[in-house]
């Protein structure tokens, strides 16, 4: 689970709850209380041992140095994870870590290799193929090839400078209508991803691969289900909210209000700012301050695995009463900005009320334009 996951089923229980831990195999008599919540700085490596039965036992620890005993580079997988650890007792957590250091030391680059290297036997394996290979599987010419990759139908993997397709993508055992269908919805995922989601077992989906649930309807659903929610994740829609008046003279200014909500990028522009404001992801303050009279708004996307946020939008709003003049400012593209008017229901609306009436009017137009 993540952060945004934890915290949508932590709102349906009462405010004053106390929050318990139970151990993994251990009985409801066997809950300790929560007592400290810990969020390393760093990544912690996330291991997947991969057994005999090909169940995958999954291992986390915070030395980016080092593997854990038992660990086989070309069968196994790891990667970088932040995490964030319920304590029931710190001194347990401080005494893990300094006792179970494991030896011998790893880099970020010999995690590339090894990703690489598992590339390179699944090549040689024909679980990856060649673009020659893979179109000739399918029977598409190049054009109609770059077609289905600019729709998410079907991926590449970039092996030594070449694309390399999952073998899988153009299976014809498989129903490849309802297969392509999914990794469109998988696209705001990188491919590596979408290419370990497909063919793993996957505990939220009962401990069943993905490409074993294309052919029963309920099944086919629930994958759908899932992967929409897992996808959304790889991308987060930001609003940002500043008093234009201290942004404008004071460099570097905290917002005065933050909101954010895991969406697939593909969304409208104005769908997704309103999903930030709506959701009960992430928010702060928790106490939602008044408007000022002239509100500084950012929307800006960002990316799983990549540095910064994009900024998608500015929008300077002007509140006279209950009277808005909004001055929207698109990023991406090349249209002018443009001044919108509209009425609030109040005259003292919160930052959140204004944002809400300010992208639902948007969205609203831009809705228009498109049909």
């Amino acid at each position: 689970m993540n952060i945004d996951q934890v915290l949508r089923r932590l709102r349906r229980a009462p405010n004053d709850s106390t929050v318990l831990l139970l151990p993994a195999y251990g009985v409801v008599s066997e809950c300790e209380i929560v007592r400290a919540v810990s969020i390393p700085r760093r990544p912690w490596v996330h291991e997947q041992h991969r057994r005999a039965d090909g169940q995958v036992d999954h291992l986390f620890h915070p030395w980016a140095e080092a593997w854990t005993e038992g660990f086989d580079g070309p069968a196994d997988q790891a990667s970088l994870e932040r995490v964030v650890i319920l304590v029931a007792d710190e001194e347990s957590l401080k005494h893990g870590i300094a006792d179970a250091a494991p030896k011998g030391r790893i880099s970020m680059e010999e995690l590339r290799a090894a990703e690489a290297q598992n590339h390179h036997e699944m090549r040689a394996s024909s679980q990856l193929l060649t673009e020659e290979d893979f179109r000739a599987r399918l029977g598409v010419s190049r054009k109609r090839l770059a077609n289905m990759l600019e729709e998410g139908s079907v991926f590449a993997l970039n092996v030594d400078r070449a694309s390399a397709f999952p073998a899988f993508l153009c299976n014809k055992t498989l129903d490849l209508k309802r297969l392509w269908a999914v990794a469109r919805i998988l696209v705001p995922a990188p491919p590596t991803s979408r290419l370990d989601l497909l063919t793993r077992q996957c505990g939220a989906l009962g401990g069943r691969v993905p490409l074993e649930l294309l052919e029963d309807d309920r099944d086919y659903h629930s994958l759908r289900r899932f992967a929409k929610g897992w996808a959304s994740e790889f991308s987060r829609t930001v609003v940002k909210c500043y008093d234009a008046e201290q942004s404008d003279s004071t460099p570097q200014v905290e917002p005065l209000y933050t909101c954010a909500t895991e969406i697939d990028p593909r969304c409208l522009l104005w769908k997704r700012a309103l999903d930030a404001v709506r959701s009960p992801g992430y928010r702060f303050p928790h106490e939602i301050p008044r408007a000022p009279s002239t509100l500084r708004i950012h929307v800006e996307r960002a990316t799983a695995g990549e540095s910064g946020d994009v900024l998608e939008a500015r929008l300077v709003c002007e509140l006279s009463g209950r009277n808005l003049r909004v001055l929207v400012t698109t990023v991406d593209g090349d249209e002018p900005a443009i001044v919108h008017k509209l009425k609030l229901a109040t005259k003292r609306p919160s930052v959140t009320d204004l944002c809400d009436a300010v992208f639902s009017m948007l969205k609203k137009l831009a809705r228009g334009q498109t049909t």
